[in-house]
Order: structure tokens, then sequence, then C-alpha cells
């Protein structure tokens, strides 16, 4: 049977977001593998799908949470300096990586878009590629704001302006990054030096390197497929060689919500929902919380304010562990706080999700009809587009983190139930086109194409 190798970034919600493709291809006799960082092996191989540990080469996508990160970096890029060893590090890793894939020697891999550069390695072995991304296209689109900012489209001609400024500012501000980044490594930061090594196995890769992006580097010259739902994103032409296969998720309920650590709070939910007048808010920033801990405790002590404000409410928050619970002590009656709940199980209780706006989160509300107040953790990542989306499309309101007050965000969970036909009937339709698009098999077309080509 043809073998298929799934290459993704060694992220939890990345595997997630590939899942029901994995089970469609392999449904369809293909032999599905994953590859990736050994932290991923234990999650894979609990779903049935054979894991290859792939070394690792370089992501070139640095963002420095604070200074002791930049500190750090720029210390170890001190020591190869002094001491060379990152190009024989590397070339070993490719090496490696190499060997790693040959074992296997796939017929085509799917490659997440956030390692794209792994790409030239895998031509250099003549297998076909195709990138796929969790997230809209990141490409630069003529009408459109960078997926980082936190813009929507206007009507008339000022829209191509604002954009067009919005995508200067940008790619300048990632050409700056770019030079600290060498300068601080001495001129051997991790792209500069896997250009180097490539060039060294007779592999051309700047002239297909695409900077015109919301982050990282890019790759041109490889047919892409997208998860995220087309019907989500705002409305525009594709790009050549992209297929819209979204949402592809697996929703399935857990069975954890019943477990007795959960037990006070299910009777609460039930109590809810048998009055028909109460209101469930459940808030989470996810699960990768470890590089904003400040921001983080700032917005949960927040969030405990918010719910003495509003006692008609019932608050669930999770917190993550890397959070302490002790800080929001004490805990107002309505306030539950768990270290993880099982949000699939959760949503189908609740009237409103307080999110940090990634895209798994986004899509499990959507299917479970649930509006959001989207709060973006990040700013370079996928989290400010994806709240500017969910305000344009009408099913939830959005705020700035750092900015917004208890009292503010007080409001805003106010104005969604004061509005809460207009905004579940919009999540609720959206839930509607994601189901269509669910059911499609058009990955396995797509494959099968390009496997017989």
């Amino acid at each position: 049977m043809p073998k298929i190798l799934i290459d993704i970034l060694p992220a939890r919600g990345h595997f997630h977001a590939t899942l029901k493709m994995a089970n469609l291809l392999k449904k369809s006799g293909y032999d599905v593998y994953y590859g990736s960082t050994l932290g991923l092996k234990a999650g894979i191989e609990k779903f049935g799908f054979p894991f290859i540990l792939l070394p690792a080469v370089p992501v070139v996508s640095i963002n420095f949470t604070n200074r002791a990160a930049k500190i750090k970096y720029f210390l170890d890029y001190l020591y190869d300096v002094l001491y060379p060893s990152a190009s024989d590090k590397l070339k070993k890793n490719i090496e490696e990586f190499c060997a790693s894939v040959s074992e296997i020697m796939p017929d085509l891999v799917l490659l997440d878009e956030q390692t794209s550069i792994k790409a030239f390695l895998y031509e250099k072995l003549d297998i076909p590629v195709i990138l796929f991304q969790t997230k809209p296209d990141t490409r630069k689109i003529a009408g459109l704001p960078p997926f980082t900012s936190y813009s929507m489209p206007v009507s008339g001609i000022l829209n191509a302006f604002l954009c067009g400024l919005l995508w200067q500012v940008k790619l300048l501000k990632y050409y700056l990054n770019k030079q600290s980044d060498r300068i601080l490594s001495f001129g051997r930061d991790s792209f500069s030096l896997y250009v180097k090594v490539c060039n060294e196995y007779g592999i051309e890769i700047k002239k297909r390197i695409e900077l015109a992006r919301s982050f990282g580097i890019g790759v041109k010259g490889f047919p892409r497929l997208i998860i995220s739902p087309a019907a989500f994103d705002f409305p525009h032409p594709e790009k050549e060689s992209v297929f819209r296969i979204g949402p592809l998720t697996e929703i399935k309920r857990e069975g954890q919500i019943t477990l007795p650590r959960y037990l006070p709070l299910l009777v609460r939910l039930k109590e809810v929902r048998k009055s028909g007048d109460g209101f469930v808010v459940y808030c989470s920033l996810g699960t990768v919380t470890a590089g904003y801990k400040k921001k983080v405790r700032k917005f949960f002590l927040k969030m405990s304010r918010v719910a003495r404000m509003n006692p008609g409410f019932l608050f669930i928050l999770s917190t993550g562990k890397d959070f302490d619970i002790n800080q929001l002590l004490p805990v107002p009656e309505n306030l539950f706080v768990y270290e993880y709940v099982p949000q699939v199980d959760l949503l189908q209780y609740c009237h409103v999700m307080v999110t940090h706006g990634r895209m798994n989160s986004i899509t499990e509300c959507v299917f479970n009809a649930v509006p959001m107040l989207v709060y973006p953790l990040s700013p370079d990542w996928d989290q400010p587009g994806n709240s500017a989306r969910v305000v344009y499309h009408g099913f939830g309101l959005r705020g700035r983190i750092n900015k917004d007050s208890a009292k503010t965000i007080s409001g805003k969970l106010n104005r969604i139930k004061s509005g809460y036909n207009f905004f579940k009937k919009n999540v609720t339709d959206m839930r509607d086109k994601f189901k269509k698009k669910n059911n499609s098999d058009e990955i396995i077309e797509i494959v099968n194409r390009i496997i017989a080509f």
C-alpha cells in the first residue's frame, strides 16, 4: 500500500488538527505515518499511527517572549563562535533526518507549513510534498490584512491602501527582527546556516523562499492544503494550488466530564440547564502559557473579579499547568477552577467561551454553537487574525488582554448575553457550514491525483 508521512510541528494542537485527515487516508487504504520530535510519540501511537523520530532541522521562526530568552540566545551563539560546531550539528541532523525518512521511503509527505523549509530535503530524496496548514493562508493576499493583525477588511478603495500599509509595517518589523537575529547570532542564525549547509549538499533554496507572509519563512512551488475552514476566513480569491479541505475535525465527547473530580461542577451545570435562566461562562487561554505567565496571571485575577461582579453567572476557569490556582484564593462561590477540563465535553453546557483564539478552540466552539469572547494571548501568531474573523462573522466579541479591565470584560460578556440570539444564530449558521465540509473526502481525491502523477 502507498505510504504517507505526515510531518508535523511538535505541538499537540497540530496533531489534533490533522487527526481526521490521517484517519480518512488510513481508511482509504494508505499506510499513514507521523513524524516529529519525541514529545509527541506516545500521543500519536495512542491513536494507532506508527511514529518515526525526525531529528530537528531549523524551524527559523524565533519569538523572544522575554529578555532572558534573548540573552540565552546570544550566549548560545557566542559559545558556537568560540567553539564552532553549529554547522556540524546541523549537517548531522540533516543526515539523520534523511536516514529516518529513507527507512520508510514514503510515496508522499504532508508537511506542516510551519516547518516548510524541510520541503527541500524531501525534494532531494525525490519524495513529493504537499504543505498543509491549520490556519487560514498566512501569505500576503491582496485586500486582506496580515493574519497577525487585529484589522478587518473595509469596503471601498480605502481597503487596498490600509491593507498595503499594514503589510509594509509587518514586513519592516520582520526585516528588523531578522537583522537583530543575525547580529545576536554573529551572522550564524539558524536560517543562514541552513542555507549554507543546503548549498553544500547542492540544494539551492534562496530563490524559492517566501517572505511576504504573516510570520516565519515560507517556500514557493508546493501545493498546499488548508485545514482551517474557508467559511471562517474573510472572502477572497484563493492563490494557485490551494485546497481548502477544512475543518476536517474530530469532535468527539471524551466522557471525562463525569469523572468524580468534576461532579460538583456537573451538578451545578445540570441545575443551570434545568432552570433555563442561568448563564455559563467557560474561560481558557490554552495549555501553552509558560511564556506569558505575568499576562495570564493578571487576566485570571480579572476573571475572578468578573465572577464577583456577576453572581448570577456560573464561571469555569481552566488555568493550565503553568498557573498556581492558589493565587485566586478566596474563590467566589460562582467560580469553579481547574488546571484542566475536558473542553469538548464541557462546551455542550456553556453559553459563551472566553478564549485566546487558537483555531482548535474556535472550531470546537463552532461545532457546539457556543459564542465567544476572544482575548488573544500572543500578538505574533494567529490569535489576532482569528479574533478579527470571529467579530467579522458576528459570533462573538473580542478585547485586548492587557488593556481591558474587569469591568470592561464584564460589560462585553453582558453584551453577548443581551444579544445572545444574534450571536447564537450566527455561530449556528457557521456550524452548519462546518458540518457540511467536515464530511468531505476531498483530501483523498487530492492525494490520489498527486501520487498518480
